[in-house]
């Protein structure tokens, strides 16, 4: 069985409940939130995002591209030096 999400109110750190959800782009899911303590009342909205991939798919969509892991970390190791040689 899968596990489930699990998010925390930021204000009185009580779970939060995903009331509901739409793709917005094959790759990014919008989530709507509440807080499950009344007295609280909190609600919003944020993002689920698939940003890279682990391991390719047998089936893939054209259309769908997604760096894997070793090209966003090459990139961001790059970003990195490129900035410490200007301090």
């Amino acid at each position: 069985m899968a596990q489930r999400s699990k998010f925390q109110c930021p204000h009185c750190k009580e779970s939060m409940t995903i009331r509901s959800s739409r793709e917005a782009h094959p790759l990014l899911r919008q989530l709507w939130f509440q807080c499950s303590n009344y007295l609280c009342g909190f609600t919003c909205g944020g993002n689920l995002e698939i940003t890279h991939q682990i391991s390719p798919s047998a089936c893939p969509r054209p259309g769908i591209q997604l760096k894997t892991h070793d090209e966003i970390t090459a990139q961001r190791k790059a970003a990195n030096d490129e900035l410490a040689n200007y301090t």
